[in-house]
């Protein structure tokens, strides 16, 4: 059983061409399906990282600290306090 499904994509010229100058950046071995799975895996990526610190600043507020609390909080953490 494939990995991998083929999918069709509409682009608009430019990203297209945006796409193959990525690809050949990225020398003989880089594609522009691989540029747009890169791209797909960082949008998730950042998508996933925005909602922890949207999670992180809730539960903050809710016990009363301030953005500079929290460094605080995470250096005495890492040194065991």
């Amino acid at each position: 059983m494939p990995t991998t499904r083929v999918r069709s994509l509409s682009l608009p010229s430019d990203l297209v061409r945006e796409a193959e100058r990525l690809a050949k950046q990225g020398g003989r071995t880089k594609t522009k399906t691989e540029v747009l799975r890169e791209a797909l895996r960082r949008y998730d990526e950042e998508r996933r990282w925005r909602a922890l610190q949207r999670y992180g600043a809730g539960r903050a507020r809710k016990v009363g600290m301030r953005e500079a609390d929290v460094e605080c909080a995470v250096q005495e953490f890492r040194r065991g306090r």
